[in-house]
């Protein structure tokens, strides 16, 4: 009987819970904050409140009512009574859920460490206060929590959110008062739930000692989850307690600093407490963990709490486990499932069983009976079709379940099986020595137990009376539920690749010493290991083949590495005489070849999920093909010569799925085999060669399915090298390639992918070859680019499929490669080419005369940019200059392009189509290109908008630079303002941070102004500006300079040494330091020892030199941030050193000393010896005396 409380603690209490019950049913965001506000104002974060709302609800008292503070309250409040119809939270539970969640986050649970000693005397005594009063609600909260689990009738009402919190806020006391305040928790737990009383027997019974047990069963879990949660495996290790963050806006940053250290200490003392908890578990006495000494536990193993919880567990899966299968006859004689109630604790208990594995001693997780338990678990598994016995039934009654029932969902017993897998995989994963892991293994017996559970014998043999439904069966499918499959081909794989090392170390020791009893036990697991890991591989499902992929690559790698170990410590007999080394590698081909047949349903549709899922599992089983390639290319060919010896003729009329796997086969082939290129040397194996000349000579081009087809197509280019030298089997590949079997093919992916396949195929057998089918395929190409509109009256002539525009792209490729590579004359060249782009450019000036170009840009500039690429993709075959007559037709499309672009500018697939056909025409034309590039530049910057917009024109400037040095001046200088205009414009459109205007010095960024901008707008402002950096370096360095000094640009050149000055000093990219620094090298260079007319701008380009650039240069370098060690910082410095030499050596450098030396270097650095820049040779020299000065500095 508790005192009752006084009236003013009693309103509160009924306030709170107003506003709680206010929150949960209406969702007000303003009650929210209002408890937020209440807990975080709280010195013990609510937690004594919401002790007394559990109270106030019955929580904590065993039996009966009691009258609390004049408030009656009943302890035998049915809690599921007041979940109402619609399955929302009651208002009991509502309330509930909130009192335990506060708790959870109240600071009594937030594992706060104790006052700390130095602390003053006022600090001490208030945290001395808290840490007793916390440590009193703690133990109210532990006798309110175990007292209410005791009641049987509160623990069966109590709903499972309800539970799952109770078991969290045990393992948080756990987490505080174990082992010193609370020394046994799991036992007290265990009292109060009566766990002792779990029996047998009592989860046999039909009636409420049976809903007792499980209930008991299923808190004690909850508990045990929360201290796997809670200590083990935190999600992350939380942050001071919420309660004091509602004061940070308001402090001192003297009291930040100290809440930041007292957060500190919080989550070290956390994780000291979890590590403690963790080592009383194992029986290690408390502070040993951090000694760095060898530490042994301080009790025996079987007396440890963890041997406890370990055993409870084990104990709990047992006691269910027979109980259910007791209960399963009847049950299932009445035409039912198992009894899957009672199953699914033993789910529950297997999965939480597995959390404390991978730490336990691992002499607990080994432990016979444990082991035991898990591999009995392994069979326990349901088929995925269910026969029951209905002779006995009734004819008439339409609720008995016929013969056989699917099971879609994983039953109960099914489940368990792959938690026990998980548990087996938990402990075969531990760290240790391989020969401790061997012995493990051997120990454990997994793979003998998978072996009779499936049906496997250690030498591969199959007992086919084994295959019972309920068994674990790896070769029938459907014969297990496909859960426990996946799960047991999950544990060989892990248990497997932990085997091999071991394996291979024994029979390594075996070798070189005498014989160890361990070697013949040991081979024998590594048989049962390799029969386990291919009948999984061979299993008809792609996540239980796909399961043990890694584990069959590993023991390839093993058999190229290891081969002597294989031959002779495994079971060498065979009957085709084959090594076992090659007998192995012929059962895994066997096993390849049958599981990389595409479903007979697939429809080679990898945007559906579940072909692309389909296809990556293919996608590995072809790396294993490749590396048996690897390892043993002849072994393969033969293989691939049974495989198409198997095949049934006329190759047109096999089964597609057994022709495309040995078309894989044969394709893939050269992917695996060395030295690169792999085709080639492939084609070098006579075998090989024959095998493919034998597929060219069949019908094969026939077969009805389309990706049989393409996969000859494939598999023809990537092999077309023995067709240069066989042109009757290229004359018949074209013929399909261009008929109605490729080009013309009724399905668009065939069409689309041929015209693909017969650009590289011309590319790879080269001109010569192609050289007598030019006329035919070129004919036959603009035939199917311009197919006239059949009339409707016309029957005689055959429908043309159309090719979409972007694969006609490749057509197009395909005739300009044939045309000048093939060796014509000029005038049949000239012929070809004009064509094929007559009928282009009528299309073209069709549609630029159309009335609505202008009202529809989008669908114009579509159809107009592809025409544009497409003139530049046939002007791909001459990749020289092409003879006068054809640059004649080139030149004359050139001038169509123009006019769709000076048409329809706005489009910006025009402007980048465009562009990219001028840079193809800089290399067909040449400098017969440079009189139109004005035009083209002016129309291409008149609608630039974005930075794609830039980086195009940027690449024309660059290459009309590179290509044609000084003659481009012409040419490149009408665009060079309006392009660095057109890159601020952009800038400021982006970024919204750069002034308006239109002068050049507006794209200076002065100094400090970047770092207001946040990291993206930053990022795409220096990737802006780095082709206008890029574009003036390129001018200079190319003899272009005249450029900048024409009537256009002469008063801009301030405005662009500003630009260039800025990038050298602020750039935080060095490549863009070293950009903008090797322009003023180059322009010193130029300029310093020349007589030029314009006398005035150089004047004015040194003073800026000596005023400007070289003090800056010398502050970035010498600055904290500038590492001359670094490799691209080093190139600025070289190109830094470069320019101060050759302004040393220009016709100004006879003030060099006066002016660099003594007024900017020594006035940086007094004391500093200058001899080196004084006497400098070079700019190496140059360099290194910049370094001298960087280290003076620094020492400083």
């Amino acid at each position: 009987m508790s005192r009752p409380l006084p009236p003013e603690t009693i309103h509160y209490l009924t306030q709170l819970e107003q506003t709680i019950l206010h929150a949960a049913s209406t969702g007000s965001s303003e009650s929210s904050r209002r408890l937020d506000v209440e807990r975080l104002n709280s010195r013990d974060g609510l937690g004594g409140a919401c002790l007394e709302l559990l109270r106030r609800r019955g929580w904590g008292i065993a039996a009966g009512g009691v009258s609390n503070g004049n408030v009656n309250v009943n302890v035998n409040v049915n809690i599921s009574s007041n979940i109402s119809s619609n399955g929302n939270v009651s208002r009991q539970d509502a309330v509930t859920f909130y009192a335990l969640t506060t708790l959870q986050r109240s600071p009594m649970l937030a594992c706060l460490p104790p006052p700390a000693s130095e602390a003053d005397g006022d600090e001490k005594l208030l945290g001395l206060q808290n840490y007793e009063q916390f440590a009193s609600m703690r133990s109210q909260l532990q006798h309110l929590l175990l007292s209410t689990i005791s009641h049987a009738p509160s623990l069966l009402s109590m709903p499972s959110f309800v539970a799952t919190k109770v078991g969290v806020l045990l393992a948080l006391l756990v987490r505080e008062e174990y082992p010193t305040r609370w020394p046994s928790p799991w036992q007290d737990t265990w009292l109060s739930l009566r766990c002792q009383t779990v029996s047998k027997e009592s989860l046999l019974t039909d009636n409420t000692s049976q809903r007792e047990a499980m209930a008991s069963l299923d808190m004690c879990l909850r508990f045990l989850d929360g201290i796997s949660d809670e200590i083990v495996y935190p999600a992350a290790s939380p942050d001071r307690g919420d309660h004091e963050a509602g004061h940070d806006d308001a402090a001192s940053a003297s009291a930040a600093l100290s809440s930041a250290h007292r957060s500190a200490a919080h989550s070290q003392y956390l994780s000291l407490r979890r590590e403690q908890v963790k080592d009383a578990l194992r029986g290690f006495p408390l502070g040993s963990t951090g000694s760095g000494a060898v530490v042994t536990p301080c009790i025996p193993l079987e007396h440890t709490d963890a041997a406890r919880i370990v055993g409870w567990l084990l104990d709990a899966i047992t006691k269910v486990t027979s109980a259910a299968a007791e209960s399963n006859a009847t049950i299932r004689n009445n035409h039912g499932h198992e009894n899957d109630g009672i199953l699914e604790i033993a789910v529950r208990a297997a999965a939480t069983l597995k959390r404390y594995l991978a730490w336990v001693d691992l002499r607990l997780a080994t432990h016979p009976d444990l082991v035991n338990c898990l591999l009995n678990g392994l069979g326990g598994a349901d088929a995925a079709t269910v026969t029951y016995n209905s002779a006995n039934s009734n004819d008439d009654d339409d609720d008995v379940l016929g013969d056989a029932t699917a099971l879609d969902d994983a039953t109960p017993g099914t489940l368990l099986a792959v938690e026990c897998a998980s548990c087996l995989r938990e402990i075969v994963t531990r760290g240790m020595e391989e020969h401790k892991k061997v012995a493990l293994l051997l120990e454990l017996n997994v793979f003998g137990t998978l072996c009779k559970l499936s049906g496997l014998g250690a030498d591969g043999n199959v007992n086919g009376n084994s295959h019972r439904p309920g068994k674990l069966d790896l070769i029938k499918v459907d014969g297990t539920q496909i859960d426990a499959v996946i799960a047991a081909a999950e544990l060989v794989n892990t248990a497997g690749l932990e085997l091999i090392p071991g394996w291979e170390l024994q029979c390594q020791t075996s070798a070189t010493s005498s014989s160890s009893p361990m070697v013949q036990p040991v081979n024998l697991l590594m048989n049962q290991c390799l029969e386990l890991s291919l009948s999984c591989l061979a299993y008809d499902d792609i996540d239980v083949s796909g399961a043990v992929i890694d584990l069959v690559s590993r023991i390839l790698v093993s058999l190229e590495k290891k081969e002597s170990y294989w031959n002779d410590c495994i079971n060498t007999t065979n009957p085709n005489g084959r090594t076992l080394c090659n007998s192995l590698l012929f059962r895994i081909l066997s096993v390849l070849h049958l599981r990389m047949k595409y479903p007979t349903d697939f429809q080679f549709d990898y945007e559906d999920e579940d072909d692309a899922e389909e296809e990556i599992y293919r996608t590995h089983l072809r790396k294993l093909y490749q590396r048996i390639v690897r390892f043993r290319p002849q072994l393969v060919l033969q293989f691939i010569g049974s495989c198409l010896t198997s095949l049934s003729q006329p190759l047109s009329a096999t089964s597609s799925t057994e022709i495309e796997v040995a078309l894989r086969l044969v394709f893939h082939f050269g992917e695996g085999r060395r030295p690169a290129p792999g085709a080639k040397t492939a084609l070098r194996d006579g075998p090989f060669r024959e095998i493919v000349i034998a597929l060219h000579q069949s019908d094969i081009a026939s077969h009805s399915h389309r990706e049989v087809l393409l996969l000859y197509y494939d598999l023809a280019v990537r092999y077309s090298l023995l067709l240069k030298d066989m042109p009757e089997l290229l004359s018949s590949l074209l013929g399909a390639l261009t008929g109605n079997r490729g080009l013309q093919h009724p399905h668009p992916r065939v069409r689309s992918r041929c015209c693909y396949f017969l650009l590289r195929l011309v590319k790879s057998v080269g001109g010569k070859a192609m050289r007598p089918y030019v006329e035919v395929v070129v004919e036959g190409i603009q035939r199917l680019l311009f197919a006239p509109a059949s009339s409707s009256c016309d029957t005689s002539t055959r429908e043309v499929f159309p090719i979409p525009p972007n694969d006609a792209l490749y057509l197009f490729e395909t005739t300009g490669i044939m045309l000048g590579t093939t060796g014509l004359d000029v005038e049949l060249q000239q012929r070809c080419a004009t064509a094929v782009l007559t009928p282009h450019i009528r299309s073209i000036e069709n549609i630029l005369a159309s009335p609505d170009l202008r009202n529809d840009v989008e669908h114009y500039g579509e159809q107009l940019s592809m025409s544009v690429s497409a003139i530049a993709q046939l002007s791909k075959g001459w990749q020289n200059h092409p003879p006068s007559e054809v640059q004649a037709v080139l030149a004359a499309a050139v001038n169509v392009c123009r006019n769709v672009l000076v048409a329809l500018p706005s489009s910006p697939l025009v402007r980048n189509r465009t562009a990219v056909l001028l840079q193809r025409m800089m290399i067909c034309l040449g400098e017969a290109i440079l009189q139109t590039m004005p035009d083209f530049l002016t129309a291409l910057l008149s609608h630039s908008t974005t930075e794609d917009d830039v980086l195009d024109t940027s690449q024309l400037i660059l290459q009309l630079c590179i290509k044609f040095k000084d003659n481009a001046v012409p040419a490149i200088d009408v665009a060079i303002l309006p392009f660095l205009q057109k890159v601020l414009a952009i800038q400021v459109a982006e970024t919204v941070v750069a002034p308006g205007g239109k002068d050049v010095s507006n794209l200076n960024l002065h100094k400090g102004s970047t770092s207001t901008l946040p990291p993206h707008l930053m990022t795409q402002q220096l990737s802006i500006r780095k082709h206008a950096f890029a574009c003036l370096q390129h001018i200079v360095a190319h003899n272009a300079t005249a450029a900048l000094l024409s009537e256009r640009n002469v008063d801009s050149i301030p405005d662009i040494l500003k630009l260039m000055f800025d990038g050298a000093i602020t750039a935080p990219d060095p490549v863009m330091k070293k950009t903008c620094t090797s322009f003023f090298s180059l322009l010193i260079q130029q300029w310093g020892g020349s007589n030029m007319s314009t006398t005035q701008v150089v004047n004015a380009f040194f003073d800026f030199v000596h005023n400007v650039f070289v003090p800056g240069m010398l502050d970035c370098v010498l600055s904290n941030s500038f590492n001359v060690k670094d490799a691209l910082h080093s190139r600025v410095l070289a190109e830094f050193g470069n320019a101060l030499w050759f302004l040393k050596q220009s016709s100004y450098g006879n003030n060099f000393n006066s002016r660099v030396v003594d007024a900017v270097i020594l006035g940086r650095s007094n004391g500093f010896d200058a001899i080196g820049f004084r006497n400098a040779s070079c700019g190496k020299d140059m360099e290194s005396s910049l370094k001298a000065l960087k280290e003076k500095k620094k020492k400083k």
